[in-house]
């Protein structure tokens, strides 16, 4: 029996082995982040307001115009509870329509406020997307530039896909928004 034909075949057997386990141990590919900025135009229709002890609960419907790295029509729903000393917290969350980064489909916009005695800071996350959008992750800030009150915005809504919501806008927002996306491979 020859034992260097029987070694052989194990040898090569075990480097085929050991290369495909290296493989798989490599670090997959990260995608990498893509800044991402831009504004917003929001009207924002008051569903319900109702109080529970001393804090008052609102809840808005709104349609948002996106303008930037983000271009196109939010159509979601908005929780404020706002307590007594004026310290409270806003969620809201709904479907965003349009492109990102020049790629189109729709994506879930979430975002969630901290009111405090000093200001506002704002939190948003974007995820769950479809069509080109799949796979897109992202978050970032929010930063009020202006409130526009009651009736319709004047400016903001100038845009085919982005046409004023029904009706007069209860209150209006003008919102510059800041973050970072990335598509995962």
């Amino acid at each position: 029996m020859n034992k260097r034909r029987i070694k052989q075949p194990l040898l090569r057997g075990f480097f085929a082995l050991a290369i495909v386990g290296a493989l798989l141990t490599l670090p997959k590919a990260q995608a990498q982040p893509i800044p991402a900025s831009g504004s917003t135009t929001d009207c924002e229709h008051v569903i319900s307001v109702r109080t529970a002890g001393q804090n008052t609960i609102i809840t808005l419907e709104i349609t948002a115009c996106f303008h930037g790295t983000f271009d196109g029509t939010w159509v979601g729903t908005e929780r404020d509870v706002f307590r007594a000393d004026g310290t409270g917290t806003v969620q809201g969350s709904g479907v965003f329509s349009g492109t990102v980064n020049g790629q189109s489909g729709t994506m879930v916009f979430s975002y969630q406020v901290s009111v405090t005695r000093n200001g506002e800071v704002t939190h948003w996350v974007v995820d769950q997307g479809t069509g080109d959008l799949a796979g897109l992750h992202g978050q970032g800030t929010d930063q009020e530039v202006s409130e526009n009150g009651p009736g319709c915005p004047v400016s903001g809504f100038d845009c085919t896909d982005c046409p004023p919501a029904t009706g007069t806008c209860d209150d209006s927002f003008n919102l510059n928004y800041t973050g970072q996306i990335d598509f995962a491979p």
